[in-house]
């Protein structure tokens, strides 16, 4: 299970904002209630760092006995059994709706050589781009997906010297990528992979490399991939 950090601003913000909207509260009446002005609570809300006794006062506002709430082991307990339930029930209603694809924990590449390891680690790709990017984004990560398909074409061939030189020319892609706006994440599967064709179906391990790119404000953990290989 992941770890919470209660003293997080962002999850501040994001415990504030479900327990005000969950109780049909407005700004302007959690601000009422903490002793606080409507600027802070929107500040909290906005994940920006707040003092102590500022915590303490919202903690209060939002209906705590405990003005420190927010260190207390038992809440940080229920805390994580509530996010915990609310997560099964979404993989079950995302399994309803999308029966043929699973879940895979992405990781946000920030150099060459953390793209190159899809080229030289993975069997297969499946390369993606969202489609709220800018045109000039998606035409670099086009740019980024052709390379690593010609990379991964040549398999081990090149040289050492020749790799760095690739790890180089992706790491400026990179950097071009995050100027116009966009970032870019990567996963890797181990599955196995059996033809229906073949005569011998003992199945042959199989790496899949997945590389997409987002909004650099659109922060991934995981993300949802076909189960079968076409």
């Amino acid at each position: 299970m992941t770890e919470i950090d209660t003293k997080d601003p962002k999850f501040l913000a994001f415990w504030t904002k479900c327990i005000r909207e969950s109780s049909h509260w407005s700004q302007e009446a959690l601000a009422a209630a903490s002793g606080l002005d409507v600027r802070t609570i929107q500040r909290i809300e906005a994940g920006h760092p707040v003092s102590v006794t500022t915590r303490r006062a919202l903690a209060r506002g939002l209906g705590y006995d405990n003005p420190d709430v927010f260190e207390d082991p038992e809440f940080i307990m229920g805390v994580h059994a509530l996010l915990e339930g609310m997560r099964k029930v979404q993989d079950e209603e995302v399994q309803k709706q999308f029966p043929d694809h699973m879940r895979v924990s992405v990781a946000r590449v920030t150099s060459g050589e953390g793209l190159l390891r899809v080229a030289y680690e993975a069997n297969a790709y499946l390369f993606h781009a969202d489609e709220a990017i800018a045109d000039e984004a998606k035409e670099i990560a086009a740019s980024i997906f052709d390379f690593l398909r010609d990379l991964g074409e040549l398999g081990d061939d090149g040289s050492f010297a020749e790799r760095l030189g690739y790890q180089r020319s992706l790491g400026e892609l990179l950097e071009q990528l995050e100027a116009s706006g966009a970032t870019c994440y990567n996963a890797f599967r181990a599955t196995k992979m059996v033809g229906e064709n073949w005569a011998d179906k003992t199945p042959i391990p199989l790496t899949v490399g997945y590389v997409t790119v987002v909004p650099v404000e659109k922060v991934l953990t995981e993300m949802m991939v076909p189960r079968r290989l076409s």
